[in-house]
């Protein structure tokens, strides 16, 4: 008997293990090699078959977490959202420190998703420092290093995503985390021109080639093979000499991959535009068009995380274009660049109120369980107690007490969050106000060059527009990052209200412009930019003697 019962506690110890580190849970591993592999239909049995069924609570919490990332390849946001509210109610219920990081980090893909920055950023810290503090649990943190990635839209940090990859063993994990260190100094190398970081970007492509070969998994293996092909393509692409007979290769066999492998879909119209680019590097421009339009084609906005990937579409489309003398057409696809940019502030608007909603929605739902739970114990105690009315009457004040505390504390979150929304959605209209006026500018001023029939010198154009994008890009994500009082804060100390023109000079100042770069960027001639600062110290109240530049970058946050 007594031996029975040690057989009995030792399974449970060992089951406990089972369910907690993801290391060594083969199961887990296999269910995110499925969906890595956009393999739905084996995720979801496994899911189902492993971890649904099971009687361990834990167990169902993981299941719950991943069919949320299932539901989010699907694009059902609101089964996303219950699955992981039923994810989190059993977290409750267990306490366990793991199985709400488990939640945390389903919550945390969730909300990058929809674009909130700080309960992305609440939930990804609260996951990753749970996962910190176990054992053999690196797995979980390569995910949520990726995760992490991809919220920053860099590759930073990427030394530690291949860390924990390589303790894990997994050569899904090993050669996605070597792709993005090629990727970072193939970053490297287009900042600097400094062929190291060429050459060891190259290395570490050919190690994640090394590590894709071991996926025992076709679909996942496919993947990883043909992210391999792109990325050295890309590579290739900006070499100098050019390495287009290589390029055209690996663009070929890419090809081929796509075509037999149905699940690679979504790459097309990566595959397809690094085919235009080698052939606009050989300066077959008509080869160079078809295949851009091919990625055209293809091209589907939700695959795309980040708005300058959408854009590079169609800017290769104008680029080609203009170097084939059509300007009709280039002037398209730079409005569908416009179109993009103001679509992608709306959608942001929109699906922020959304998720909001239903957050709050699921809280709500948990809150109503957990105050269900506390009635029935209530009723028990009240039956067993039927004869002592003042103690019943105690535990029924006690309970309403405590639910308005609830309530209170649930409107102060409400308004708090709606505080930071709106402070974060008129930092992103700034930037999106920046781009667009540049584009305008762009397309007025290409449009009196082709009225004047003058001589246009379309490199100087192009280098010129490709110089001021890559400003843009730096610029929004420098405004999107000021601090979140700013705005506030200034507008607070001014003395007459400021406009939006006034706002966005103060932002430049703030980020320590000159008034030849604010110039630039507006198109406008240096005096306005004198002017125009003149006018906004005498809105702020400043004196003759007060510098605005020193009064708004130390401005009391």
């Amino acid at each position: 008997m007594k031996k029975k019962n040690i057989l009995i506690f030792v399974f449970a110890c060992i089951s406990h293990l089972y369910f907690s580190q993801s290391d060594l849970d083969k199961n887990q591993q296999l269910i995110y090699t499925y969906l890595f592999g956009n393999e739905l239909v084996k995720a979801k049995d496994l899911i189902y078959s492993d971890c649904l069924v099971s009687k361990d609570d834990s167990r169902k919490i993981i299941g719950y977490v991943y069919l949320s990332y299932y539901y989010a390849m699907n694009k059902d946001k609101r089964k996303r959202s219950e699955t992981l509210n039923e994810a989190r109610t059993l977290a409750r219920k267990t306490g366990k420190p793991l199985d709400n990081a488990y939640v945390d980090y389903g919550y945390a893909g969730y909300f990058m998703d929809s674009n909130n920055d700080e309960l992305f950023l609440n939930f990804f810290n609260s996951s990753i420092n749970t996962f910190k503090k176990f054992p053999d649990e690196h797995f979980m943190l390569t995910l949520l290093y990726f995760l992490r990635q991809m919220y920053n839209g860099s590759f930073s940090g990427d030394y530690k995503a291949y860390d924990s990859a390589f303790k894990t063993g997994n050569p899904v994990l090993i050669s996605w985390a070597l792709s993005r260190l090629g990727n970072y100094y193939l970053g490297q190398f287009g900042q600097t021109n400094e062929r190291k970081y060429m050459d060891t970007a190259l290395k570490y492509y050919d190690k994640s080639y090394h590590y894709a070969r071991l996926i025992k998994e076709p679909a996942a293996r496919n993947k990883s093979v043909l992210v391999y092909y792109i990325n050295y393509v890309c590579s290739l692409n900006v070499m100098v000499p050019a390495q287009n007979e290589k390029a055209m290769e690996l663009n070929h066999l890419s090809e081929m991959l796509i075509q037999n492998d149905a699940n690679l879909n979504k790459y097309r119209t990566d595959v397809y535009n690094n085919i235009g680019f080698t052939y606009e590097r050989m300066e077959e421009y008509k080869k160079a068009e078809e295949y851009y339009l091919k990625a055209y084609h293809y091209y589907d906005p939700d695959n795309y995380y980040k708005v300058i990937d959408k854009i590079s579409v169609f800017e290769n489309l104008s680029n080609i274009y203009q170097k084939l003398n059509d300007y009709k057409t280039a002037l398209i696809f730079e409005k569908e660049i416009k179109n993009i940019i103001k679509e992608d502030s709306k959608k942001k608007l929109t699906s922020n109120v959304g998720i909001m909603k239903l957050f709050y929605k699921a809280e709500q739902k948990s809150q109503e369980i957990t105050e269900l739970r506390k009635r029935q114990i209530l009723y028990i105690i009240i039956i067993i107690l039927i004869g002592i009315a003042g103690i019943s009457i105690y535990f029924t004040f006690n309970n309403k007490f405590e639910l308005n505390k609830k309530n209170i504390a649930l409107l102060e979150a409400e308004k708090k969050i709606s505080d930071i929304q709106q402070e974060r959605l008129k930092k992103h209209a700034l930037a999106i106000s920046l781009r667009l006026d540049y584009k305008n500018n762009f397309i007025k001023g290409l449009r009196t060059k082709m009225k004047d029939k003058a001589e246009i010198s379309l490199d100087n154009i192009w280098k010129e527009d490709q110089l001021n994008e890559n400003d843009f890009n730096e610029i929004q994500n420098i405004v999107e990052k000021v601090h979140p009082n700013f705005f506030k804060a200034l507008a607070s100390k001014s003395a007459a209200k400021l406009s939006n023109l006034d706002m966005k000079y103060a932002a430049y100042i703030y980020m320590n412009m000159d008034n030849q770069q604010i110039a630039n960027i507006l198109k406008a001639d240096p005096n306005t930019v004198r002017v125009t600062k003149y006018r906004l110290k005498q809105k702020i109240g400043l004196g003759k003697n007060d510098d605005l530049r020193s009064f708004i970058q130390n401005i009391d946050l």
